[in-house]
């Protein structure tokens, strides 16, 4: 199990302007290690996106595009429905994210929500 508290950014690119923060953990679910069922909350915290929306579901590390629930949300969200796609950005292969053990990664998450 590993549990995190993240910045959450307007893009994968470093410098991105900071949007708010996302909590949660993640528990391994396959033998080789490339799912993981995930349960977490972002909290939004700038512009006019600021509450927060929790997600649950299995992240395959392995593909290239992995899909989790919305499960709901508080403020604006409280009853929000749908589904986030989750794309997977190794860190520390020489791109803008620097040299890492390579055990970092970032994650790029796209909304698809009805409120």
């Amino acid at each position: 199990m590993t549990v995190f508290h993240d910045e959450l950014t307007e893009g994968h690119e470093m410098g991105s302007g900071l949007i708010g923060k996302a909590q949660g953990f993640y528990i391994a679910s396959s033998e080789d290690g490339t799912s993981q069922t995930m349960a977490f909350t972002v909290m939004f915290t700038s512009g006019s996106y600021d509450d927060s929306l929790s997600f649950f579901g299995v992240h395959k590390t392995a593909s290239s595009e992995s899909h989790l629930a919305i499960m709901g949300g508080t403020g604006k969200y409280v009853n929000a429905k749908g589904f986030a796609k989750v794309k997977t950005f190794p860190v520390g292969l020489g791109g803008s994210h620097g040299i890492t053990d390579g055990v970092e990664t970032v994650l790029e998450i796209t909304l698809y929500l009805a409120y």
